[in-house]
């Protein structure tokens, strides 16, 4: 690490090592450009690669019949509308994105095109004589010759089939057609419980026609190459989808990257222990605040009771979310207390589109509502608090609070079509899109809402964006916060029209942004921000480790949202990019692992010092959800996370519930601990010490922590595990049947997942909300004057110490 301020330094040493490189603070400039100009480079290179190479999306005609149209493009972009609408993305999946109830349509479709094809030719011969065993080889020879064959003429702007691919799609449309309305077929929406979801013919016929063609995208070979567009995704023997030779390349390249980078890492890390100081070198005290140590039960600074509602608000829909998580488990085993609750006494049953739907968005928003709340917390600290503030925060909660209402409401009658025309729907409902499943009135609303959020920390601490400051913790607050609002700006790029190549792509650039790059950095800047104010970590030392850690997510995850692109249609160059730098991204958690077990000494250090009465209060609670932060970091984003993105693993288990495991585990683990561990670090400020319950938040954190472990160790990863291996044998299309999600094992292990969900509700969801819920009215008061920041007092009389840093800098 960096060394102490106060550590004597020669003016006359030459050599510096890498670490030492890294430290210098006035060079940091030229680390951040060079990592800017790799990722421009790459996120450039990923959109041209993925609007030149997207596939065709044309009229489809007749080869036989002197180019009669089959299937025209507007019935393709129909289809895809409709799929959107009524929410089949958060129920099945299209080229393995979406929802994992239902059908992979994409894999559904090309498997029945295959069989429909063979029923074809095997229906030709037995009008003159009956079948023998050299006519089914040599049918299945030709069956996947012409799956493979591309009739695409560029010039003339159409795709050619041959009869039996016709013949193909008219059976696709009659199974389709069942699915939707017949409660007795074997692949009924919902297993029959939910009947004409989609009822118009006109728009069945539609969807079978977006369905085809994504089936033909994932057959066809791409020009110029031996594999289809999607690299031969997904698995299937009957249509000869086998892994190519770059999935399998790149996987091995990978894997040696992950070797080098690894050493690498612990050779500047050993580098950096040997350099005088030690990250964790605070002050005498250690998890607690000068606030909670000098005023205990007096007051809060200005604007901080405000912030309480934002809280409040979170654990709310914390409980909806798992609620709608609980409704939507259900439905594969055929339904239980919740659903019973729903039809029996609500007298409807909710479709699983809308519980999943309402279980994904929510899940993200809670996230955002407890972290405006806490690091608006955090601004009076920073700053003097700016006239106006405490009206532009209550002007944010009340637009936050429209938004979910909207997202909620709009999810459910879009899905259900309650509105009268697809224009409303769209905008007031949903955009049916995985993890952005709000209508585009709403999805508008929120990011006007959350730059709000940004322009009022701006506002705090705009004293801060200085040269001589432009490293510095508060920064960093404004950085990362201004960074997770600018990625969502890319979910405004997808339109109804575009090719789903396209769409998805803007979809991900959205989704991957959040989760595993802004998310990342935004963790990283509010966890250096509160070990400072525990008394963890100098401030010094917090912008070198928070500089460091953001670089490293960045140079890693920004172009590593290439693993999301492996198998929607994009070339070679997508797996080459997702592959290696997917894999990097374990490298930066590498680091927190390396000091885990200091961190975890910090709390026998800190019962020391109240021991011999050097502090009053011990953050237990903050810092065991801090310390499970680091863990599900390292294990649920990084371990789980990194197996499963290797391009050859990938290729198997995408679109199964090995993803759904990591997913639970990255991001409650990671993004839903840090948002109670500030959500607590702000209410220890906010609620009277009487009103404080430790004893409580440690069965709150164990139960989550286990409940959480349990669901995935006895219900995600053995599903996901069997999934795999059914399609390692057969193919995607039969791990993702209808017969297969409700089967004897998949009911068992869901029903397993009941014991670790139990927990985690009753041991930690409700407990944490009644906790957060009934401290409403034991609150201190607020300082009738606004004081002066803090941080701001710091950085006044604290010129010694950064002269101090400066003079270390040249040293090196």
């Amino acid at each position: 690490m960096s060394p102490h301020p106060s550590t004597p330094v020669s003016k006359a040493k030459v050599y510096r090592t890498f670490a030492q490189a890294l430290l210098i603070k006035k060079y940091w400039w030229l680390h951040a450009l060079i990592v800017g100009l790799i990722s421009v480079v790459g996120l450039i290179a990923l959109g041209v690669w993925t609007y030149a190479s997207a596939p065709p999306l044309v009229n489809f005609v007749a080869v036989s019949n002197s180019g009669t149209v089959v299937i025209p493009e507007w019935e393709i972009q129909r289809g895809k509308q409709v799929f959107f609408l009524k929410g089949l993305m958060t129920y099945g999946s299209f080229w393995g994105d979406g929802g994992e109830r239902g059908p992979d349509y994409t894999a559904e479709a090309l498997h029945h095109t295959s069989v429909s094809m063979r029923k074809y030719y095997s229906a030709e011969i037995v009008k003159s004589r009956p079948l023998t065993q050299d006519d089914l080889g040599m049918i299945d020879s030709r069956v996947k010759r012409e799956i493979h064959t591309n009739l695409y003429d560029e010039k003339a702007g159409v795709i050619a089939l041959n009869d039996a691919q016709i013949f193909a799609y008219q059976e696709l449309i009659t199974h389709y057609t069942r699915t939707f309305t017949d409660a007795t077929y074997e692949e009924a929406f919902m297993k029959g419980r939910i009947e004409n979801h989609i009822s118009n013919p006109a728009d069945l016929k539609a969807l079978a026609s977006f369905f085809f063609w994504g089936g033909w995208v994932s057959g066809a070979n791409r020009p110029g190459e031996d594999y289809s567009y999607t690299h031969n995704w997904p698995p299937d023997q009957s249509v000869n989808n086998y892994p190519t030779f770059p999935t399998y390349l790149w996987s091995f390249i990978s894997i040696f990257v992950l070797f080098a980078g690894t050493m690498l890492v612990l050779y500047i890390y050993g580098e950096m222990k040997t350099l005088p100081g030690e990250p964790f070198n605070g002050r005498d005290w250690s998890l607690t605040t000068v606030d909670l140590e000098n005023k205990g039960d007096a007051y809060v600074r200005p604007t901080q009771r405000a912030t309480y509602k934002f809280f409040a608000f979170a654990v709310i829909l914390f409980l909806v979310q798992i609620l709608a998580g609980i409704l939507s488990a259900e439905d594969f085993v055929g339904g239980g207390p919740g659903s019973f609750l729903a039809t029996s006494v609500l007298g409807f049953t909710i479709p699983f589109t809308v519980t999943r739907g309402w279980h994904l968005i929510v899940q993200i928003y809670w996230f955002f509502m407890a972290w405006v709340g806490y690091t608006l917390f955090f601004l009076p600290r920073i700053s003097k608090v700016p006239n106006g503030q405490r009206f532009l925060i209550n002007l944010l909660f009340t637009l936050c609070v429209i938004v979910g209402a909207g997202a909620l409401f709009g999810i459910y009658f879009g899905h259900t079509g309650w509105f009268a025309n697809d224009e409303m729907a769209y905008w007031f409902g949903s955009q049916g899109w995985e993890f952005l499943e709000l209508g585009r009135f709403w999805h508008i609303l929120m990011l006007s809402s959350f730059c709000l959020w940004v322009f009022i920390i701006f506002r705090a601490v705009r004293p801060w964006l200085t040269s001589q400051n432009m490293w510095s913790v508060p920064a960093w607050l404004f950085y990362g916060s201004g960074m997770m609002v600018l990625f969502l700006f890319f979910g405004l790029f997808m339109t109804p029209t575009q090719n789903f190549a396209i769409a998805d792509y803007w979809r991900w650039m959205n989704i991957h942004m959040w989760v595993e790059v802004t998310f990342e950095v935004f963790t990283t800047c509010i966890i250096g921000y509160m070990l400072v104010q525990m008394g963890l970590v100098n401030r010094a030392m917090a912008e070198r480790v928070i500089f460091l850690a953001v670089m490293m997510f960045l140079v890693t995850a920004l172009i590593g949202i290439s693993h999301n692109f492996y198998w929607i249609a994009k070339p070679t160059g997508i797996i080459a990019l997702g592959s290696v730098f997917s894999t990097m991204q374990v490298l930066p958690l590498l680091l927190i692992t390396l000091d885990a077990w200091k961190m975890r000494t910090e709390r026998i250090k800190a019962h020391e010092a109240v021991a011999e009465g050097k502090q009053r209060f011990v953050m237990d609670g903050v810092w065991t959800f801090i310390l499970a932060v680091n863990f599900w970091n390292i294990f649920g984003a990084g371990i789980m996370g990194s197996m499963i993105n290797l391009p050859i693993v990938n290729y198997y288990e995408h679109g199964t519930y090995l993803t759904g495991s990591h997913a639970h585990a990255a991001m409650f683990g990671v993004k839903g601990n840090i948002a109670i561990a500030g959500m607590l670090f702000a209410c220890q400020h906010l609620f009277q010490r009487s009103a404080w319950n430790e004893k409580l938040i440690k069965t709150i954190f164990w139960s989550l922590q286990i409940g959480l472990s349990l669901m995935i160790g006895l219900d995600l990863f053995p599903i996901g595990l069997y999934q795999v291996a059914t399609v390692f044998k057969e193919g995607l299309w039969a791990a993702r049947a209808q017969s297969h999600v409700t089967d004897s094992v998949w009911v068992t292990l869901t029903w397993l997942r009941t014991i670790g969900g139990a927990i985690f509700l009753f041991g930690g969801v409700l407990p944490l909300a009644w906790f957060i819920l009934s401290r409403g009215t034991r609150m201190v008061r607020e300082a009738a004057t606004v004081e002066e920041g803090e941080w701001t007092i710091y950085d006044k009389e604290k010129a010694k110490e950064r002269e101090s840093w400066a003079a270390s800098d040249e040293a090196f």
